[in-house]
């Protein structure tokens, strides 16, 4: 994957979990059918992934 790509795919990820938050706070009857345990990790495994596109550019080859 190219550093472009990899900023590209975060930065929409980013732009994404903004737009999601929002309409979060908007509408707090909405939620998800499972425990709130789950939602927790999904939101955890979206971060960690964001965060790994948006640093891999930096990271030099061996």
């Amino acid at each position: 994957m190219t550093k472009k790509l990899s900023r590209i795919i975060a930065a929409l990820m980013l732009m994404l979990a903004i737009a999601f938050a929002a309409y979060a706070l908007n509408h707090p009857e909405a939620g998800f059918p499972w425990n709130n345990a789950i939602t927790y990790v999904l939101y955890i495994m979206y971060l960690v992934v964001m965060i790994v596109l948006f640093t891999a550019p930096f990271r030099k080859n061996k």
